[in-house]
């Protein structure tokens, strides 16, 4: 049996019994790095930015010679662009090492199970649409929409490891 997620028999067997199959975790492992490698990447390239605006900035501030007296006058301009430097580079490392911690915590997560009734919901913003499936008191999200896997009102058991607002599904079985 294969879904949207592609878990076997074998999967659902083991996420009844409370384990979490060696594919599954090294899915899991491979989700989590892909969690920290994206945050290091989208840094790298985005720490470009904040660079080439404070060299536009100098550019413009000793363009001409009023312009450098002005800006030479006040010596706080200047320790501001260079307190500039430190201070994207730690809100990048800041955010480096949330993710990171994230997805260590995602690696070493544990077998959660839902379980009740589906009930569907979605939420457009100008960034896309979030599909929401509750199943039970529990909520999951999903960039698509994945009513054809579940049918409203009916009984499915969720297998499910999550950390903070991330659940990931493991597997899925239809109760009722």
């Amino acid at each position: 049996m294969l879904t949207f997620y592609d878990f076997t028999d074998e999967d659902l067997k083991s996420n009844r019994n409370g384990f979490i199959t060696p594919r599954q975790k090294e899915w899991i492992q491979g989700f989590a790095k892909g969690i920290s490698g994206m945050q290091r990447g989208n840094a790298k390239i985005a720490i470009v930015f904040p660079f080439i605006g404070l060299c536009m900035i100098l550019a413009m501030s000793l363009s001409n010679e009023r312009a450098r007296a002005a800006f030479l006058s006040d010596p706080t301009y200047l320790i501001v662009l260079v307190l500039v430097v430190p201070f994207v580079a730690g809100i990048f490392a800041i955010s480096i090492y949330f993710a990171d911690r994230r997805a260590a915590r995602l690696s070493e997560a544990s077998l959660k199970k839902a379980e009740g009734s589906v009930k569907f919901d979605e939420e457009s913003s100008r960034v896309g649409t979030t599909y929401f499936v509750y199943v039970g008191e529990t909520e999951f999200k999903f960039g698509e929409d994945v009513s054809r896997y579940f049918a409203e009102g009916g009984v499915y058991r969720i297998f499910y490891c999550e950390t903070s607002m991330l659940k990931l599904i493991l597997s899925h079985e239809r109760v009722r």
